[in-house]
């Protein structure tokens, strides 16, 4: 009969080689907690394993209850009452037996069935005891995800922000309620993200900035039911902030914080909602303090007001605004706050927000990395490009892709990040160094098809963007020379370019032609690449 083994356990023939004895030998029980703890923690989300990890032994009953890390998912059961039921009653008894054993991380993921309407309130009530036995035990890490199916029975009880230990806490309540807490409890929260969650008034955010005092990110997406936000901070340094639908209900976002380093905003809204309703237009704005910001990114609608303060520490800065170009009430001194960064993108009706503003040279004289997301260079474009250019003189790096507006919020705000685009195939034979002809720029063609932009226009704009111009990328998809112009200006004028990479549609056979023909001032490497719509 061959002997039973345990748990990582092995028999005292296997050990010594003679002895047909079976004395079990469980190397599991011997490893050290936090080893054994991180073993388990590979199977904490199915629960018919923990349970028989459970039953082994006295000792694996020991790690079994004493698990640092727990997660709750109604996934993993059917919808029906019964398996539900049991569920719930498993970890009831779990968290009981389980006692006051410290809990490092604590998540449920929980989807409310509809068709047990009659179970969910109890469903609610006991989840929330297991929050509350969380907090007990002196949970750090708490993450909540509740699907609500348009319940709307989830209401974030407020004794988690009254709990000292916890440190990060992530919720995504499915457009449930969160109370606001007390401002006499003060709070160890290092990281607050909310999603999709309603907030009953002010005192919330009123909470955040006067008893957080440890607080270094904040997330907020889709929370509505305030209009408006203010937070003042000390110890804050990441603040985000998304709202991607139409958000009618905020009017003034106002952020201070003297160690704010990165700020996201996505604030979308119907500016023409208010005159279809018949109401008086709102007032709506943004208003930052944050001397040490390093980066941010700003995507939405144009505001009736904006500060961004004086951004001396700035680094990088995205800004993707749109459409409503005449709310646009101040971008010269949206500008200069941005002035210093060194990396700045921008998309196209941004731009031409900016190119309104004044004829005169934008002051961004420190840019060294510039990207423009348009869709096509066309002649209405272009005279904002050169008002742009005009006032930068330490570009390295200049990159237009063809985006829409759509896919250049996308790109910021879903964190794709794409270095270079990936295509299947390069055409053979474009990549050309040290280009050498001698032969003209190709001359344009006589008479009304001559373009309006063309290289004797980027000529006579004394322009000095390329002076330290090292590298350039390029979309040509739309079919107008525009961008053909600007690339052969760009290679007889920028002395130090190292490469230009253009990618372009079959709608433009001739740009390996347009190529052969420039007369570059540099020995830059030319690549092309054919992109297929």
């Amino acid at each position: 009969m061959e002997p039973k083994c345990e748990l990582g356990a092995m028999t005292s023939s296997h050990v010594l080689g003679t002895s047909s004895e079976s004395i079990i030998i469980d190397r599991f029980s011997d490893l050290p907690d936090e080893i054994a703890h991180h073993i388990l923690s590979f199977h904490s989300v199915i629960l018919m394993n923990l349970i028989r990890v459970g039953a082994v032994s006295k000792r694996c009953r020991q790690l079994y209850l004493s698990l640092p890390s727990l997660i709750i998912v109604s996934g993993h059961v059917s919808n029906c009452t019964m398996s539900r039921v049991r569920l719930m009653n498993y970890w009831d008894r779990y968290l009981f037996h389980r006692g006051d054993n410290k809990i490092e991380c604590f998540g449920i993921c929980w989807s409310f069935d509809a068709t047990v309407n009659a179970e969910i309130s109890d469903e609610f009530f006991r989840i929330t005891t297991w929050i509350q036995n969380a907090v007990r035990c002196n949970v750090k890490v708490l993450h909540l995800d509740f699907t609500q199916n348009n319940l709307n029975i989830v209401v974030l009880p407020s004794c988690i922000f009254h709990c000292h230990s916890l440190t990060e806490l992530y919720v995504n309540l499915s457009g449930g309620d969160i109370q606001s807490p007390s401002l006499s409890f003060s709070s160890n929260l290092q990281h607050l993200e909310l999603k999709d969650a309603m907030v009953e008034d002010d005192r919330f955010f009123k909470w955040i900035s006067s008893s957080c005092k440890c607080i270094k990110e904040l997330r907020l997406e889709n929370v509505s039911g305030i209009k408006d936000i203010t937070i003042e901070s000390s110890s804050l340094e990441i603040f985000i902030y998304l709202f991607p639908f139409n958000n009618y209900e905020l009017w003034d976002l106002n952020i201070s914080g003297e160690k704010l380093e990165e700020i996201i905003i996505l604030w979308h809204f119907d500016s023409n909602d208010d005159s279809r309703r018949g109401l008086i237009p709102r007032i709506r704005s943004l208003n930052i303090l944050a001397p040490k910001l390093k980066k941010i990114t700003w995507g939405g609608n144009f505001l009736d007001h904006q500060h961004l303060g004086n951004l001396m520490c700035l680094e990088e800065a995205k800004i993707f605004l749109f459409p409503d170009l005449d709310d646009f009430k101040n971008p010269f001194e949206v500008l200069c706050s941005i002035r210093v960064a060194k990396a700045l993108v921008l998309n196209e009706e941004t731009t031409k927000a900016f190119f309104m503003e004044s004829s005169m040279p934008l002051p961004l004289d420190n840019i060294h990395d510039l990207t423009l997301h348009v869709r096509s260079v066309n002649d209405e474009f272009v005279p904002a490009m050169v008002s742009l250019f005009r006032g930068i003189t330490t570009l390295n790096t200049l990159c237009i892709t063809s985006v829409t507006y759509k896919q250049a919020i996308e790109e910021a705000f879903n964190e794709i990040e794409e270095e270079d685009y990936n295509y299947e195939e390069e055409d053979n034979g474009t990549e050309q160094e040290n280009s050498e002809t001698t032969e003209e720029d190709g001359a344009t063609e006589e008479g009304d098809s001559a373009p309006k932009f063309d290289v004797e226009y980027w000529k006579s704009q004394n322009l000095n963007f390329t002076c330290e111009l090292k590298e350039v990328k390029l979309e040509i998809v739309e079919g107008n020379d525009n961008e053909l112009d600007l690339a052969r200006y760009i290679l007889k004028h920028a002395q130090k370019l190292k490469k230009m990479v253009i990618l372009h549609s079959p709608q433009h056979p001739d740009i390996l032609e347009m190529v052969r023909k420039s007369k570059m001032i540099s020995t830059a490497t030319v690549v092309l690449q054919e992109v297929i719509l």
